[in-house]
């Protein structure tokens, strides 16, 4: 009876009616003509009713509601020591509002974490499922433009104009200029980009009064962090060369741009 429910609430999606007879996955299709002239919704909805029945057949990627927001947890954790974490299971309910008495069935038997002792514990396959559920909703930070200009007010780093390449959006966006040596400077800072959306033009940073216009660097970069909507950090940038001027001083160069990065 279980297995009949799935599939009605799967052919709801299509707009289709079955009959069921006492025979395991023999649904008859009472509307047949009108199917033959439909489209299937969308193939949107095919990858959606996909899905559904990858969830009922059980797959190895299946994950509830709740596991996700532990192993969401536990990964940060895991990023941030590169060590498996261990978080109380009092510290946990309480950040994410679970009370004494509600239902929290779906870690017992979990492939992804588990519970030793009074600790939430990632698995080896919990990390692995991690490092994919975040590469699909990665941000990716890069430059459009950088301009250069020299006046009365010394010279300034103008008109940087940043891209989201990646398939999730980019939030909290901090940029800082950075070399072997130096203490970084935040030089502009972005609250947002989604997916294939560009920056307006920051406001300029002079730097002919620090370190980077009056000596010769090593690996001068742009810096961008920044987070995805569930919270994991990420860094990218691009590498910058300087020119020596007459005076024996260094303008930054903005085209080429040199190489991309990200770790």
């Amino acid at each position: 009876m279980f297995k009949i429910n799935i599939l009605e609430k799967i052919a709801e999606k299509l707009g289709i009616t079955f009959s069921f007879s006492g025979k395991r996955n023999s649904p008859t299709t009472k509307n047949r003509a009108e199917v033959s002239h439909s489209t299937v919704a969308s193939i949107q909805q095919a990858h959606s009713i996909n899905n559904d029945m990858r969830s009922f057949a059980g797959s190895d990627d299946h994950v509830s509601e709740l596991e996700l927001k532990i192993l969401k947890e536990l990964y940060l954790a895991f990023k941030e020591t590169r060590k498996y974490p261990r978080l109380p299971l009092k510290d946990v309910h309480e950040k994410l509002g679970i009370t004494e008495g509600d239902y929290i069935g779906p870690v017992n038997d979990s492939k992804f974490l588990k519970i030793d002792g009074d600790d939430y514990v990632i698995k080896e396959t919990g990390i692995r499922f991690m490092d994919s559920f975040v590469r699909n909703n990665k941000p990716e930070v890069d430059i459009t433009s950088l301009a250069h200009s020299g006046g009365p007010n010394g010279q300034e780093l103008t008109g940087l104009r940043l891209v989201n390449n990646g398939s999730g959006s980019a939030i909290g966006i901090k940029c800082f200029l950075c070399a072997d040596g130096l203490e970084r400077v935040n030089f502009a800072n972005i609250e947002r980009l989604n997916p294939n959306e560009e920056s307006r033009n920051s406001l300029g940073y002079r730097y002919s009064d620090t370190p980077f216009f009056t000596q010769p660097l090593k690996n001068l970069r742009v810096v961008f962090e920044y987070k995805n909507k569930d919270g994991f950090k990420f860094v990218s940038g691009r590498y910058l060369s300087q020119t020596k001027r007459a005076d024996g001083n260094y303008n930054i160069n903005n085209s080429p741009l040199g190489e991309y990065f990200e770790y």
